[in-house]
């Protein structure tokens, strides 16, 4: 299990990154529906980097 929460943990951080780099560009270019699609990665992201926490704190490291 903590080898699933780095996995979410790095998924999360790389949804956020895409959710605001992305939704903030295609604001900036006028693309409304991409950026309100993009954007909604970011809320996501955060759901999935606080799981993968959570889990990695839970769950020790199987050696």
């Amino acid at each position: 299990m903590h080898r699933v929460g780095q996995i979410a943990v790095y998924l999360g951080i790389l949804l956020v990154t895409i959710g605001v780099v992305g939704g903030f560009t295609a604001m900036f270019k006028d693309e409304d529906a991409l950026a309100v699609n993009l954007l909604v990665l970011a809320p996501l992201g955060f759901v999935v980097l606080l799981t993968g926490v959570v889990v990695t704190q839970l769950h020790r490291p199987s050696e």
